[in-house]
């Protein structure tokens, strides 16, 4: 009876509801199939124990990783010289939470780039506030928290909702077929998070206030905090990597170019952390 109900409320409905909705349908079906299909094409490795097992999407172009969380857990890794491994697919996501990047250490598996580097400093026994004091580790927090969490998602509504190029698609190999789709759950996400209820514009002045103020504290230091760089270096450098060699031309992450200072930050984690560089940004970044 009530099947009969949703089905004669289903042929009341407009033939355009009914296009929308069965192209939403099919699109999430595929999506799923897709994803399913591109975790089991992915062969698993045997490490050796105590091996750190980064798993974050593919390589490049441009950056060693578009997800600016993923280059921030590797360039703290470089900044402390502990060796680690990197799996890329990037529909594989933690059981636990659903999120990527997380880590597999001798087979516990742990996400959230913040209790990964958590984890690690109990298992790899480092300090991850070695040479910093109470107000600088306050004064990071406030920086990191203000990159992750707001600049963050002013550079990801540009590129999954406001970009019409689908560049950040193209960048990654999803298929076109499946572009509306991951565009419409993305425009969900941000609407509810709050960003993606802004206009272009006003996105693009609340993250140039964002660098605006990054650039004014670093000024002509070296670092955030001098000379030598620290673990609130790598969650800015993830997320400003990102737009000052992978713009993809867009209206936000042109933003950096009014802040040389900062360009030139970006420059010198670079060559402080990522020699490897070129030949990272290379690797195939559609796996």
């Amino acid at each position: 009876m009530a099947l009969s109900k949703v089905t004669d409320t289903f042929a009341e409905l407009p033939l355009s509801v009914k296009v929308i909705g069965g192209t939403a349908v099919a699109g999430t079906f595929f999506l799923t199939v897709w994803r399913r299909l591109s975790v089991r094409k992915s062969e698993r490795k045997v490490y050796p124990p105590d091996t750190i097992v980064i798993c974050q999407i593919g390589r490049g172009p441009h950056v060693p990783s578009l997800s600016n969380f993923a280059i921030k857990i590797e360039t703290y890794l470089r900044l402390e010289g502990i060796p680690y491994q990197v799996e890329h697919n990037k529909f594989r996501r933690s059981k636990k939470t659903g999120k990527i990047p997380f880590i597999e250490y001798n087979g516990e598996e742990v996400s959230d780039t913040e209790f990964i580097l958590e984890f690690l400093s109990k298992k790899k026994r480092f300090d991850l506030y070695r040479g910093l004091t109470s107000e600088q580790i306050a004064v990071g927090r406030a920086f990191q928290k203000m990159i992750e969490e707001n600049s963050y998602w002013c550079v990801l509504t540009e590129r999954w909702v406001h970009e019409k190029s689908y560049a950040i698609q193209k960048a990654i190999g999803v298929p076109r077929y499946l572009w509306g789709t991951l565009q419409r759950q993305m425009k969900k996400m941000v609407y509810v998070q709050g960003m993606g209820r802004h206009t272009p514009e006003e996105i693009r002045y609340i993250f140039s206030e964002d660098l605006k103020a990054l650039s004014t504290y670093i000024g002509s230091k070296k670092f955030l905090f001098g000379e030598e760089a620290c673990k609130f270096d790598c969650a800015i450098f993830g997320l400003l990597a990102n737009i000052y060699w992978a713009p993809f031309d867009g209206l936000v992450s042109s933003v950096i170019k009014e802040y040389p200072n900062l360009c030139e930050y970006c420059e010198r984690m670079k060559e402080a952390f990522w020699p490897d560089w070129e030949e990272m940004i290379q690797k195939d970044c559609t796996r």
